[in-house]
């Protein structure tokens, strides 16, 4: 007797289990097992995904590190600890003579509270996140945050496509000096 089928006897009742027959309890068991394979599945296709865009982003010169260090800033509860982090470590890259003269007061609080907020919403419209402030509707706050949201929505929507058409121009040996039509005659010598 295996120790599950042991516990199993010892204390019934517990989760209904101990009424069921063993084809019951292997067919529960392979219903779990195919859920949990088909969860497995999704997230090996999510990690492949995830890996071709990571291809994509550093042919565009986007350093990975970069982006995990981002995303952990966006979603940290306290960005406070996230600020703390870069001073400790910009004020350690100073001691080892990395950089020069690191202030560690350089970032600290230094824009009033409304432009802090604006340029979190700012962040969140960039990032694409829900628009939705956190801060009484219609307050000062959420006015400024909703502003900022707007405009780093107005940001990608007014950049991305030319950032990616120039990448890909650079990809395919485009360097972009060329007139478009060179073939063509100008309108005004054709007359």
């Amino acid at each position: 007797m295996t120790k599950a089928k042991a516990k199993q006897e010892e204390t019934p009742g517990t989760g209904h289990n101990s009424e069921l027959t063993e084809n019951e309890r292997k067919s529960l068991f392979f219903h779990h097992l195919r859920k949990r394979m088909e969860h497995n599945r999704r997230i090996d296709e999510a990690k492949a995904e995830k890996k071709a865009d990571g291809k994509i982003a550093q042919a565009d010169d986007v350093v990975l590190g970069d982006l995990d260090y981002a995303i952990k800033a966006l979603n940290a509860d306290d960005k406070a600890t996230i600020t703390e982090r870069f001073i400790a470590e910009g004020e350690i890259l100073s001691w080892l003579g990395l950089t020069p003269g690191f202030q560690t007061d350089l970032l600290r609080d230094r824009a009033p509270a409304i432009e802090r907020i604006e340029k979190q919403g700012e962040l969140a419209g960039l990032a694409a996140k829900d628009r939705e402030s956190g801060y009484g509707p219609g307050s000062d706050e959420d006015q400024a945050w909703l502003r900022g949201y707007d405009n780093g929505q107005a940001i990608m929507r007014d950049n991305l496509e030319a950032a990616m058409t120039k990448k890909n121009a650079v990809a395919n040996g485009d360097d972009g000096d060329e007139e478009p039509f060179p073939d063509e005659e100008p309108a005004e010598a054709a007359e």
